[in-house]
């Protein structure tokens, strides 16, 4: 009996994934933790934002936000807090970057197209 091309269920038939399925996997995962404050937006969470803000970053920012958001002139810290989303935003691309999370997110994804 030949076992050459006998499946066994437990061979990985993933396919290499491309830079562009990472890429928008990653860009999924940065804007559900943007938007929700961790990823996934529901359910058990893989990342939480609050938890990772408090170990990489200066706690001063998160005062500053809560000032502005008290203020009855939030306009004046628009720009602030613009600069402060997107260097959030820098560093949770950084971090995520080549992460099981996205390739996994990407896997689903391409599965998903096939």
């Amino acid at each position: 009996m030949s076992t050459q091309n006998e499946a066994h269920g437990d061979e990985d038939t993933r396919r290499e994934l491309t830079e562009r399925e990472l890429e928008l996997a990653l860009e999924e995962i940065v804007e559900c933790i943007l938007d929700h404050g961790g990823y996934p937006a529901q359910g058990r969470r893989q990342f939480d934002l609050y938890e990772y803000l408090i170990e990489n970053r200066d706690s001063s920012y998160a005062w500053e936000m809560y000032v502005a958001s008290m203020s009855s002139n939030t306009r004046a810290f628009e720009i602030r807090i613009v600069r402060e989303l997107g260097e959030v935003e820098r560093m949770l691309t950084k971090h995520l970057t080549g992460s099981d999370m996205v390739s996994d997110l990407a896997n689903e994804r391409a599965s998903e197209e096939e």
